[in-house]
Parts: C-alpha cells; structure tokens; sequence
C-alpha cells in the first residue's frame, strides 16, 4: 500500500521533523539488545553533520525519532571535513550543488536504513527488505506540536504494551535526557523547552497518561 504523501516532507534546513521507519510486514527489526546497540551506532554515525536529535526510541516493529536538520552550510562543512576518497556519491552530488538539502538527508538516512538490514540479515539469516520505503517524516509545525511530540514518544512504550512504565524502558531517550551521561541527544535545550528537568519529569508523568489510555496518535 503506497503511503500517503503527507508523511513524506522535505527536510527544511533546521526544521524539526519526526522520523518513523517500520519493517516490512510487521516483522521484528530486533532480534536482541546487540541489534539495538548496532541500530543506534549507525544512527549516530549517519546522522551526524546532517540531523540533531532530540528524543527516541526503538520499538519491535519500528522507531520514532524527533530530529532537527542542520543548515546547508553545516552539512557542507562536515562534509568537507571527510577526505574525498570517503564521500559517496551523493555526498559529492551535494557538494557541487547537484542535488538539494532534502535530497541529500534522504539519501543518508537510506544508507543508514540499508547499512542496519544488511548487517541485520546476515547476522540472522535473513534475506530480503526490512523497512518500509519510503521511511515516513512529518515536519514539526509549532512548539506545541513540538512539546506534544517529545513525549509522545517516550510515551510509546505504554501504547504497545511493551511496559508498565515509561521512564523505565531500556531504548527510549527518556534516561538519557534526565541522566548526566554523554550524549549525542540535544539534552541542555530539551530540558531548557520545557522549563527545566523537574517539569520535563512532570509533564511526562502526567500526559504520557493521556496518550496512552486514549491511544492518541501523533504524526
């Protein structure tokens, strides 16, 4: 079934966007932590120079992320960081300006989704796609929109039943957020959005609730 065009933006330079990959037919896209870990390391290595992200998580079928894009010039500069024996071919597209910002984010964040299947299949004996294509993304459109969507996705544990409580599943963003530890998460301006961890926790508390017992979805 084609998915509806209102799922598939452009990436804007720095425009918040929400992610959404989900397997082909429901199938699991992880069989274990180690492919969670594996997922993740991609997601950071891809991801830099042309996202920032703002809150996550990994779920059987599929994963939300909140990202921010960078800028032209940013992503044009982490390029030209990289020796030129290591740029792919839509990178050096990118730089000599023949394929613009949105097309150059979603040609990397393919390359993640295939970097990820490939190793998946071969670690599991598996053939054949794993994600859905095209990956969805919605661009955020106010700080409501915004503020709903950070936890809505940590909230997403509680509307598939994969725990009882939120704050204490493995592969959302949510411990990250409000721990101390290294991070590539844009913690400092998450926690300063909503007024500081104290009302980051609250809020949370509070409507990841709502979402779950009225099955609320946001795009």
């Amino acid at each position: 079934m084609p998915i509806n065009e209102k799922y598939i933006e452009d990436f804007i330079e720095n425009g918040f966007m929400h992610i959404i990959c989900k397997s082909v037919s429901g199938s699991k896209l992880f069989k274990d932590d180690d492919n969670r870990f594996y997922f993740l390391l991609k997601y950071a290595q891809y991801s830099t120079g042309y996202l920032n992200t703002y809150a996550y998580i990994l779920l059987d079928n599929h994963a939300h992320f909140l990202i921010k894009n960078t800028s032209s010039d940013e992503l044009k500069s982490c390029l030209k960081s990289l020796s030129k024996d290591s740029l792919k071919t839509h990178q050096k597209k990118y730089l000599a300006n023949q394929i613009c910002f949105s097309e150059a984010v979603e040609f990397q964040m393919k390359d993640f989704f295939i970097a990820y299947a490939m190793a998946f299949n071969k670690k599991n004996e598996r053939s054949g796609s794993l994600f859905v294509n095209p990956f969805r993304r919605v661009r955020v459109i106010d700080e409501v929109h915004l503020y709903q969507l950070v936890i809505y996705v940590h909230a997403n544990a509680l509307k598939h039943g994969i725990c009882a409580e939120f704050k204490n599943y493995k592969w959302s963003s949510y411990q990250s957020i409000i721990s101390e530890k290294k991070t590539i998460l844009q913690r400092e301006e998450i926690l300063d959005f909503f007024g500081g961890k104290d009302r980051f926790e609250k809020q949370h508390q509070i409507q990841s609730q709502y979402f779950y017992t009225n099955n609320y979805q946001i795009e």
